[in-house]
């Protein structure tokens, strides 16, 4: 998102940033609409679970709890926490919060949330450091992305696999 914003800032998308910032948050604003009506439909299946140690009568409660009194701060402050951010509206949706007070909130926060990342994009768009070396800042921005996975990949703990029962018996059968 910031680097669409450099390259906006920077002149290298001509685009007017008016219709970025528009277009940034309709997107954002759609993207946590359709996670919501996926936790409101999901919902109701989620209340039959039983013996599931994340999802439990009593945490839904807990849940629809949360966002009776703290909704809107949690729909508008989550974006911008990344894990937040995703789980945020489908708990919405499963917790039942009302449609139009999160469709509200959901507007609000996703256009505080553009404005923030424009402005900083702008304010990086505007150092000839930062648009001079576009590619290699994303290529390393990339690189410490893959980190973490790479990481979790090559750790010996990734690599032990629950023991499981042979397909073929010791006699040489097929078991």
């Amino acid at each position: 998102m910031v680097s669409a914003c450099v390259l906006v800032a920077a002149g290298a998308l001509q685009l007017p940033v008016w219709l970025s910032l528009v277009a940034v948050t309709l997107a954002a604003t759609a993207g946590d609409q359709v996670a919501y009506l996926l936790g409101r439909r999901l919902g109701p299946g989620l209340q039959q679970v039983r013996g599931s140690r994340f999802i439990s009568p009593e945490r839904l409660d807990g849940a629809r709890r949360l966002f009776d009194r703290h909704g809107a701060k949690a729909v508008v402050l989550s974006r911008f926490m990344p894990p937040a951010r995703t789980l945020t509206p489908v708990l919405a949706g499963v917790a039942g919060m009302d449609r139009r007070r999160f469709l509200v909130h959901n507007l609000a926060g996703a256009t505080l949330w553009a404005v923030v990342m424009f402005g900083g994009g702008s304010w990086l768009g505007v150092i000839p450091a930062v648009s001079g070396n576009l590619g290699l800042i994303l290529l390393a921005v990339l690189v410490i992305s893959a980190i973490p996975a790479l990481v979790s990949l090559l750790s010996p703990r990734s690599r032990r696999w629950p023991q499981s029962e042979p397909c073929v018996s010791r006699s040489g059968s097929w078991g």
